[in-house]
């Protein structure tokens, strides 16, 4: 049976944390998570070893044990042998041009994209199950990157209305229920999971 089969039952999360793999901080947040919030692990470098993968792999028996969605980034290999929610698809992965992979990853797991331009929402489209818009708001994770503008965020949000859409980039409750006038399912963040 499938990974995507086994969390078919379970609900999508309304958040998301994304737990950077190189800050051991994130820990802590973690362990404070319940069901309820998703789980995103990244990290920043471009080629991820097996290292990676087996850093993460007390991590990920962590959210087994509490029923937490967790998404690993893009390896079939480890997602398989985790058996994770969700792959991450990145920009520089490959993959997403290669269509005869992308059928085959959509049957056994959620992909999730993060859009930052119309450019990217036209190119992932079609290859996500989940979109992150980002950044929607000045972030501390990222404080150089200036938050999209409010007509292209929901523009975005238009061209890609048949995707599950996620908030990304400052976010918390409160810019969630300002936001949520459009047909965003729930958002995405590192520093709103920090108490």
């Amino acid at each position: 049976m499938t990974s995507r089969f086994i969390y078919k039952k379970k609900s999508i999360p309304k958040r998301w944390f994304f737990y950077n793999v190189d800050i051991s901080t994130n820990l802590k947040i973690l362990l404070t998570l319940d069901r309820k919030i998703g789980v995103v692990f990244f990290n920043k470098q471009k080629k991820m070893g097996h290292s990676l993968f087996r850093k993460m792999e007390p991590l990920i028996t962590f959210c087994k044990s509490k029923s937490i969605n967790f998404v690993i980034p893009f390896s079939m290999y480890w997602a398989n042998k985790y058996r994770a929610f969700g792959v991450l698809l990145e920009e520089h992965d490959l993959v997403i041009n290669n269509k005869k992979l992308i059928i085959n990853l959509k049957k056994r797991f959620t992909i999730i994209c993060k859009v930052h331009s119309q450019i990217e929402a036209i190119k992932k489209k079609n290859v996500a199950d989940i979109i992150f818009i980002s950044p929607v708001h000045l972030s501390n994770s990222h404080p150089d990157q200036l938050p999209l503008q409010n007509y292209i965020f929901l523009y975005l949000c238009h061209l890609l209305k048949r995707k599950k859409i996620y908030a990304l980039g400052g976010m918390n409750e409160k810019n969630f229920k300002i936001k949520n006038s459009v047909s965003i399912s729930g958002f995405g963040g590192i520093s709103t999971f920090r108490k």
